[in-house]
């Protein structure tokens, strides 16, 4: 978060409502969807959206007065994400774009400790 600011940030994938970056520097990853703003190291990254994704599940379904009807219950007893399922379609899309960009990264990656 402290970061965005700096030449080490870099935006890997956005979308008119959110973008996720990272600074290279540090690695830390910036989740940024609307409202929100979360940051995460890699893998705690990829853990949330899979935690996104398994939550889509019909147990999660409740209509709420503004509109979102999934329900995703943090680690705090108090707080919830609530999202609706095109707001949980664009976090998918920016999940694949992300995806898209760490394999790319692999792959170089692979290919500069061979040389």
């Amino acid at each position: 978060m402290r970061h965005e600011q700096s030449p080490d940030f870099q935006v890997v994938c956005e979308n008119v409502n959110g973008y996720i970056g990272v600074c290279s520097c540090c690695g830390e990853y910036n989740f940024a969807y609307k409202t929100i703003l979360i940051t995460f190291q890699e893998e705690e990254m990829l853990q949330f959206f899979d935690w996104l994704k398994e939550g889509q599940s019909n147990e999660n379904d409740t209509s709420l007065r503004h509109g979102r009807n999934r329900i995703y219950s943090s680690p705090h007893g108090n707080l919830f994400l609530v999202f609706n399922d095109e707001e949980l379609d664009e976090i998918s899309a920016l999940h694949s774009q992300l995806e898209i960009m760490l394999q790319a990264k692999q792959i170089l990656s692979g290919r500069k400790s061979k040389f």
